[in-house]
């Protein structure tokens, strides 16, 4: 489930980093610059990109539909096709077989040769699996420095941290529960409390 609606996994994160002058026109660019490409008819694995935050299709972002200062919604499209370990088997085998064919009898494929047969199969499985397509939705708050993204799975944030220094060339900081409470405490005699807090239960592991 994603920010707009429903339940939802988020992972905050601090923005860090100096935009150049005319921050708008900036992000118009680079955002740009930066969408969704469509992988359907090849057969690349993956796909990352900018789309509207409420519509995967949308990579036109007409009248910069992304801003409402200070904010910057974008939804974040990863499609991702991967071939099944099995049926790829199969099909070497199958391209083995139609190799060996051609060879005199008794003769056997070279490693080099069976690699290649491999790779042939597996981009013959890419060109005829379509890719699946996940939205996750990115919420930026310029003004304080924020982000919110609708996801918390260690692949997907990989992914959009990636796709967001390239495109923006800032830095994230994953807003972990333990600072965002010490940025609260700040000043705060609970503050040392808080840096000698350990886990407590089951979790907890002796020193």
């Amino acid at each position: 489930m994603g920010l707009l609606k429903g339940r939802a996994s988020i992972t905050r994160y601090a923005v860090s980093g100096e935009p150049p002058a005319g921050f708008w026109d900036f992000i118009d660019r680079r955002v740009k610059a930066h969408v969704f490409q469509d992988i359907e008819n090849n057969t690349e694995e993956i796909s990352v990109g900018w789309c509207a935050i409420n519509d995967f299709l949308d990579t036109e972002f007409a009248f910069m539909a992304y801003a409402l200062e200070p904010y910057v919604l974008l939804g974040l499209r990863v499609d991702q096709r991967k071939v099944p370990a099995g049926l790829l088997k199969k099909y070497h085998r199958l391209e083995m077989d139609k190799a060996l064919g051609f060879m005199e009898e008794g003769r056997k494929l070279g490693r080099v040769r069976r690699e290649e047969l491999k790779d042939k199969a597996r981009l013959g499985l890419l060109a005829r699996i379509p890719p699946e397509t996940k939205l996750y939705e990115v919420i930026w708050d310029t003004a304080k420095n924020e982000l919110w993204l609708g996801a918390s799975g260690r692949k997907v944030l990989e992914l959009f941290e990636e796709h967001f220094v390239k495109s923006f060339g800032l830095e994230l900081t994953p807003r972990l529960p333990f600072l965002v409470a010490r940025d609260l405490l700040a000043g705060s005699l609970d503050l040392a409390r808080l840096e000698e807090a350990r886990p407590w239960g089951p979790l907890a592991v002796e020193a």
